[in-house]
């Protein structure tokens, strides 16, 4: 049987009885990084002399899955476990699940530390929100989704490293200087920080720790919308209705040029 266990975010403490259990009872243990799970396991006193450890990340899980012997997952206890916090949400896991479901496998999730909701609870914003994980890093990629975020109507979460989360703020700056946002780093550690205000008002002196980004839903905007047939056959000259196609489209503005 395949168990999807998750970590603790910050705090030793985080981690529940349930998933304790399963961590000791686990004969194989996927890892995201085998040395984190053992740091992990010596803390909670848990002996792993016997356990077999696979290394399994977003660089290799193709691979790994690929050569599974799902026999293996049917006849002895395996758990998965990732670096912090749930499995699968901006971390390996959800390859696995798959694996387990076209092989027929039983699986079962143990609920636990995410910081995501973590974020969004101590945020004090109220109402649906969407979850986008880390933003694309550069590029015309990265300006798509964040534009997507910002005009979205309901409540953005993102996550972003201590390398990025400056360029973020800027960004936002320049795009939403009114909107209120809620940044949190540190999640159930000692130095655990919460920043909320509006976008202009946020500096940050210490970019360290991992952060969570959340985001008030936008104004709804009395904005005419057109779909890709509608600028299709408006009587613009193919460079401008190109690039108006890109904006709402995954091609760039050559590609869609080359085809009108």
């Amino acid at each position: 049987m395949l168990t999807l266990i998750p970590t603790p975010i910050g705090n030793l403490e985080d981690i529940s009885k349930r998933a304790i259990s399963a961590l000791k009872t686990s004969e194989i243990l996927f890892c995201e990084d085998t040395r984190v799970t053992k740091k992990l396991l010596n803390l909670l006193n848990i002996d792993y002399k016997n356990k077999e450890f696979i290394s399994m990340h977003s660089h290799n899980e193709d691979k790994i899955l690929q050569k599974l012997d799902p026999e293996i997952l049917k006849t002895k206890n395996v758990g998965y476990v990732s670096d912090a916090g749930m499995p699968g949400i901006s971390d390996p896991g959800s390859k696995l699940v798959k694996f387990a479901q076209k092989h027929n496998i039983p699986y079962t999730v143990i609920p636990g530390p995410n910081a995501a909701i973590t974020a969004f609870v101590a945020s004090g914003f109220e109402g649906e929100f969407i979850f986008y994980g880390f933003l694309p890093h550069k590029g015309s990629e990265r300006e798509k989704k964040l534009n997507e975020v910002i005009n979205s109507q309901k409540i953005s979460i993102l996550y972003e490293s201590p390398h990025r989360i400056e360029k973020l703020l800027n960004e936002l700056k320049e795009k939403i200087p009114n909107r209120t946002i809620f940044l949190a780093k540190e999640l159930t550690k000692l130095h655990e920080t919460f920043i909320k205000g509006k976008v202009k008002d946020i500096n940050i002196e210490n970019t360290k720790g991992e952060w969570v980004v959340v985001i008030d839903k936008g104004e709804k905007a009395n904005t005419l919308s057109l779909t890709y047939d509608e600028i299709l056959n408006l009587p613009l000259p193919k460079k401008e209705k190109s690039k108006l196609l890109a904006k709402i489209s995954s091609k760039s503005a050559k590609e869609i040029y080359k085809t009108l």
